[in-house]
């Protein structure tokens, strides 16, 4: 009672603070960065001179941000590669549209310009981008966020379980973070050897921000990657949608409230593939759904003073049954999920250096499986067991920014999680068990990015984190160090401690007994990157200790390692309406975790990974097709055949997926239109991705649920802007 009035009361004062920011007068600056040529740069740099107050420069080179600075204000623009341009404004002078021309350098080697982006609280700078666009262009990935992610180089094509498995880490080595604070729920629960979609459409962040490893210490708890999405602005213009497809629909509705001031938006959607499943028979009898109901709700402020206050919640239930009858005794499965979260976030300025954000996540999450099997192939009574999983968790974020003049700044931040965990399991004869565990993390961390010359960037932090429910604490050194070689070429290399908590299932079991995982990242990588192409090449080792082990007890004491290499290359508008990326991953890991008698490779983890995802628009049909193609090696499995000397020795077959997206684009009902097909694994290719043995001599391939899956959708959208002006597609959801 006491600690949930504290929650409360914590967080209402936290949420005070945050609209009770003090307001003052601010200036307008706004315009476009070109070279002597004319041509726009973009990802230029333009800042207030001695104010942290400032922005980068879009693709079209335009930009705009506010700023606190009175009197006389001179505006900085850099860019890598050009001359810095500065522009004096003076007090009362009216300032229009300005116009930035930045001269070549003679010099071979060019300065490595600081982060300057006044919201840069994501520190994301050099990670794995996708536009929103791309994620619903991409062939087959049917609009997820996890889909499209799986297509990037280090992460493994697992088709058959639910989350990103990064560079030999496992799934619940990856956090995903909302505007900094973590989402505990953000991909769907469901039904066992079958990927899940996440909850959320990819419309609703900026972008989608992917770190594979040594990402900034202003994140934790994450011993392999971090998926990093920041959330719209105020919306521009109020539109009205709606959907109807072979798995269910949607409503959608966003209205401007103040012109470039104030947005709310409703998102309704009900998903049901019971009657797709009555048409295409799949390997399990479902009985019911899989069925999801979720609303979405976010209201975006800008304060007077250029403040940014974010609100952002979620509600839904999912729900399946169905029979396997894999082996001779068929089982009977259920679930059914709830789950709550709630976002609040608040960016601006704090006099005239400092930059805060500040936010506050609630997650509640009840999941209630149930299963009931025969005793024999005979037999007519079911023996039953339900088990109830409830885990809540409460997170507060504070971040200051300071500007350290033209070549360094501060972050130093606070973050505390309050977690409650409650499990419930009960069987036929009425016997049941409950275990209920309580835990408080707290962290304290500090970065800076410092330009050490004109060539060399440094990004050095420090996290401390403990937990009361492993009884335990860390610190972890973060490091990278970025060398521009020349023009458009950059050599980092970084290194990096990360710690985790064991699963919430092990701690409810073993409260006060086990200590924080941990993983130390060596990344070495080159990138070049020259107006829309994009080659990196990167070497990573990853040590891993104290990892979750169950057998002989249970324990911290499992090692591991993980080390290869990633291989991309991205091009964008070399051939009109095209863009497409190639990427190659080589991945050499074994772990001795869990029940595993000896280190060995795990069975999520394929050695060799190819990916290639082309895009291609043709305005005068109008069509949009997207095509994807993943190949990985076969994988391993437990074979009980083998003796221990060969654990986890057998290899699945190599696995192959085509994925196609075809996108018509038209008008209908005086709204923009979209008729979108979709296919995966469109060639029928055989996908084997493990095997479950009921006895030494029978066994059952773990297989997709059918050879393809098939999904087909009208879209429509009212009060968008006009295709023909932004060559733009609406796709779907």
């Amino acid at each position: 009672m006491k600690h949930s009035l504290f929650v409360r009361t914590g967080y209402g004062l936290l949420l005070a603070g945050l609209l009770s920011s003090a307001v003052r007068g601010q200036v307008l600056i706004q315009g476009v960065v070109v070279d002597a040529q004319q041509t726009p740069l973009a990802n230029a740099n333009v800042r207030v001179l001695n104010s942290y107050d400032g922005t980068s420069t879009e693709t079209d080179g335009t930009f705009k941000f506010n700023t606190n600075q009175q009197g006389i204000i001179t505006v900085v623009a850099q860019s890598i590669g050009y001359a810095d341009q500065q522009l004096t404004l003076q007090p009362g002078e009216t300032i229009r549209p300005l116009r930035l021309v930045l001269a070549e350098r003679s010099q071979m080697l060019d300065a490595v310009t600081v982060l300057t982006r006044k919201t840069n609280f994501l520190a994301s700078q050099g990670l794995n981008s996708l536009r929103p666009l791309e994620i619903r262009a991409m062939g087959g990935a049917n609009a997820d966020i996890g889909n499209a992610i799986r297509a990037l180089p280090g992460v493994q094509a697992t088709s058959d379980a639910t989350g990103l498995f990064v560079r030999g880490g496992s799934a619940d080595e990856t956090r995903v973070y909302v505007d900094g604070l973590t989402v505990n729920n953000f991909f769907y629960t469901g039904s066992p050897d079958v990927s899940q979609r996440s909850r959320y459409a990819p419309e609703l962040f900026k972008g989608t921000s992917f770190s594979t490893g040594g990402y900034s210490a202003l994140y934790g708890q994450a011993m392999s990657s971090a998926l990093i999405l920041e959330s719209n602005a105020v919306t521009s213009r109020s539109t009205v949608g709606g959907s109807i497809s072979t798995t269910g629909g949607n409503l959608d509705y966003n209205r401007v409230l103040r012109a470039d001031r104030a947005s709310v938006g409703v998102q309704l959607n009900y998903t049901n593939l019971g009657p797709y499943y009555n048409v295409i028979p799949q390997r399990r009898s479902f009985g019911r759904g899989p069925e999801q109901v979720d609303l979405l709700m976010n209201g975006k402020y800008k304060l007077s003073n250029g403040g940014l206050l974010k609100v952002l919640f979620s509600l839904g239930t999912n729900q399946l049954q169905f029979t396997d009858q894999s082996f001779a005794r068929p089982t009977q499965y259920g679930l059914l999920s709830r789950n709550a979260y709630t976002n609040v976030t608040y960016t601006g300025s704090m006099g005239t250096h400092w930059t805060i954000n500040a936010g506050a996540a609630v997650t509640l999450t009840h999941n209630r499986y149930s299963r009931d099997s025969l005793l024999s192939s005979s037999d007519t009574d079911w023996t039953t067991s339900t088990r109830t999983l409830d885990l809540n968790t409460y997170t507060s974020r504070l971040v200051a920014r300071r500007s350290l003049g033209g070549s360094a700044d501060l972050y130093i931040g606070t973050e505390h999680t309050a977690t409650s965990i409650s499990s419930v399991y009960a069987q036929q004869d009425g016997r049941s068990y409950r275990l209920r565990a309580d835990d408080q993390y707290g962290a304290l961390f500090v970065e800076s990015n410092i330009s050490l010359s004109r060539s060399l960037q440094l990004r050095a932090g420090l996290r401390a984190e403990a937990s009361s429910l492993v009884r335990d604490a860390a610190l972890s050194p973060r490091l990278t160090l970025t060398y521009a070689l020349r023009k458009h070429l950059n050599l980092t290399g970084s290194f990096g401690q990360f710690y985790q908590e064991p699963g919430a299932d092990y701690l409810l079991q073993q409260a006060g007994r086990l200590s924080f995982q941990r993983a130390t990242h060596f990344i070495l990588s080159g990138q070049y990157t020259n107006v829309n192409k994009l080659f990196r090449v990167e070497f990573y080792e990853k040590q891993y200790s104290h990892l979750l082990r169950t057998t002989p007890d249970t324990s911290t004491t499992g090692v591991g390692y993980a080390r290869g290499f990633d291989i991309i290359w991205k091009e964008d508008g070399r051939i009109k309406n095209v863009n497409y990326w190639v990427s190659y991953s080589y991945l050499d890991t074994k772990r001795q975790y869990l029940s595993f008698p000896s280190m060995a490779r795990p069975s999520f983890a394929a050695p060799h990974t190819l990916n290639m995802v082309v895009n291609v628009l043709l305005p005068t049909v109008p069509l949009n097709v997207g095509l994807t193609y993943v190949t990985a090696s076969g994988r391993s499995y437990y074979n009980p055949n083998q003796s221990e000397t060969k654990f986890m020795t057998n290899n699945t077959p190599a696995y192959h997926n085509v994925g196609l997206t075809v996108a018509y684009l038209s008008h209908f009902f005086r709204a923009n239109s979209t008729l979108a097909f979709s296919v995966s694994n469109l060639l029928g290719s055989q996908q084997i991705f493990g095997y479950r043995y009921n006895s030494p001599t029978e066994r059952v391939a773990i297989t997709p649920l059918a050879t393809r899956f098939f999904y087909l959708g009208l879209f429509l959208n009212w009060g968008t802007a006009s295709r023909a002006k932004t060559n733009t597609p609406f796709l779907p959801n």
